[in-house]
């Protein structure tokens, strides 16, 4: 009986461990990232200013066209994703931007720079993806510790980060990569490789739109702002504040991680937001009298700044995993449009920034003119146009994908074998190991044709549709798209059958929905098969 005991407990602990150990790579995977991000725009990037103070820019540029692209494929052309070209291209470019940007800081080579600093772009792009895809995947009980711990661990290194020479930091960013890559691959192959095989998100969006979020959507316009002000912040002070910031930027993250293992509550977003915003606009009231205050040793509001710029990395990667929890196949997109608001949000701030401080003259006064706008513009946006907004609302709001029943049976329209769009609500635990992962399968045409006339009998369909339509008042091309949708025909397939674009598409599954008084397929399916001809 001792023996038995001690193998079954040995066996909870080899299971808990087992469970655990995918939280621990998208942990590591996070934090390497995130460091590569410290350590890039801490130490590399002001030793590269030195030499060419466009490199920045034009590699920030070129890392926000590489997201963008990522986002167009995931949306529209799906089949163009090849997760393991790409992560060969990826850590090509790892590999190059070692060589080019060490043997550039050693020779203040500006052209060696630049070739670098693109191909680390490039590289970070892609990696970045990849570990917030890793990240998406875990349960909704497991994302809150690990993106703490991670977020956590990166800024208690970030002194050292910045401590280091550039090259020195170069070559750490290279491991760091490679660490990442080995991390979190193993968890995001799967999703990655299903997304190839899915139906275009856009197609998807029209059939469910409570299911995804668009582009424009006030969740992502905060965050480009936010991003924006975070790189006027930066940029204003200029020469009249080059103080370091206090060694304490980590506080308010692990306030919030005592406190989460304390209640045992995932952070709230709202109030992780408002912290954000309260920190970066007393940094932009503080700037003007920093030195008086502290005295020039060290910058008071830099390190405000800092600490706001940490809980907003925090809050990027739970909007992320939590939007993604909702819906799992937004987690690449939705990964890479974070990405690039955040990245072209600061690159813009930091750019409006110099303009204002050129166009007023590098002076304190105009210092202190150029902060108070900006705060005052800030808030203004926070407290009018974020009035009556909620992130968590909004997060709430998205629809959890339900497969697509067929008329026989209950069975997928999908086809035998099929995996159709679906995903775990929000606080249910998921597989870890990227069994399960949620993804989208676009059902053939042929296996929508064989479940929704099995036998080659409508069973009266045709005449229900036409009953339909005549009640709703549909016109007759909105009543060919709805007896397709109703058959459980993808996007994809009515624009071939009808030939019209996406945008027709929309336009005309839209106005049916908004006449029959649903929300997606689904409920547009069981409406016209529980219809009754009188």
């Amino acid at each position: 009986m001792g023996d038995e005991t001690q193998q079954e407990s040995r066996g909870r602990r080899e299971d808990t461990l087992d469970s655990l150990w995918p939280s621990v790579r998208v942990a590591v995977a996070l934090a390497c990232a995130l460091f590569s991000f410290l350590a890039t725009n801490g130490s590399i990037y002001p030793a590269v200013a030195v030499v060419d103070p466009w490199v920045r820019e034009w590699a920030t540029l070129f890392g926000v066209g590489v997201l963008a692209v990522l986002v167009a494929v995931a949306r529209y052309r799906p089949i163009y994703l090849r997760p393991r070209l790409f992560n060969g291209v990826a850590l090509a470019a790892v590999a190059g931007y070692l060589l080019l940007d060490g043997q550039g800081l050693v020779l203040s080579s500006p052209s060696l720079l630049l070739v670098g600093s693109l191909l680390d772009s490039l590289a970070e792009a892609w990696l970045f993806v990849i570990a917030y895809v890793a990240f998406a995947q875990l349960g909704a009980t497991r994302r809150p510790a690990v993106a703490m711990g991670a977020c956590l661990t990166a800024y208690l290194l970030q002194p050292w980060a910045n401590a280091l020479g550039a090259t020195y930091a170069v070559a750490a960013n290279a491991v760091c990569f490679v660490i990442l890559l080995l991390c979190a691959w193993p968890l995001a192959k799967r999703p990655l490789h299903e997304a190839r095989k899915s139906e275009p998100q856009a197609e998807m969006a029209v059939v469910n739109p409570q299911s995804f979020l668009p582009a424009n959507h006030l969740l992502f316009v905060t965050v480009f702002v936010f991003s924006v002000a975070q790189g006027l912040v930066i940029t204003l002070p200029g020469p009249f504040n080059d103080a370091p910031a206090l060694p304490l930027t980590f506080m308010p993250l692990a306030v919030i991680l005592l406190v989460y293992l304390a209640r045992r509550s995932m952070p709230n977003a709202d109030g992780l937001f408002a912290l954000c915003a309260l920190l970066i606009i007393a940094g932009m009231f503080l700037q003007p009298n920093d030195q008086a205050v502290s005295g020039g040793i060290v910058s008071v509001s830099n390190t405000l700044i800092e600490a706001g710029a940490s809980c907003f990395n925090l809050l990027l990667v739970l909007l992320v995993g939590s939007i993604a929890g909702r819906n799992r196949v937004t987690a690449l997109p939705t990964a890479a449009l974070m990405l690039a608001l955040y990245w072209s949000g600061v690159g813009v701030g930091a750019v409006l920034g110099n303009s204002a401080m050129e166009l007023l003259g590098w002076t304190e006064l105009a210092l202190v003119w150029a902060s108070f706008a900006s705060a005052l513009v800030f808030i203004t946006f926070c407290f009018l146009v974020l009035k009556n907004v909620s992130f968590v609302e909004i997060i709430g709001s998205i629809r959890i994908p339900e497969p697509l029943r067929a008329f026989d049976g209950g069975k997928s329209l999908g086809g035998e074998g099929d995996t159709t769009v679906s995903s775990m609500a929000d606080g249910e635990e998921e597989p870890l190991d990227g069994r399960s992962s949620g993804w989208a399968k676009a059902p053939s045409d042929g296996a929508a044709e064989k479940s929704a006339d099995a036998d080659g009998r409508d069973d009266g369909r045709d005449a229900r549709y036409a009953s339909v339509a005549v009640e709703y008042g549909l016109t007759p091309r909105e009543t060919e798209v709805f007896a397709l949708l109703a058959q459980g025909r993808t996007v994809g397939i009515i624009r071939e059958k009808l030939v019209i674009s996406l945008n027709t598409a929309r336009f005309h599954t839209k106005n049916i929905y908004a006449k029959l008084g649903v929300h997606s397929q689904q409920e547009l399916i069981d409406l016209a098969e529980s219809y009754e001809i009188e």
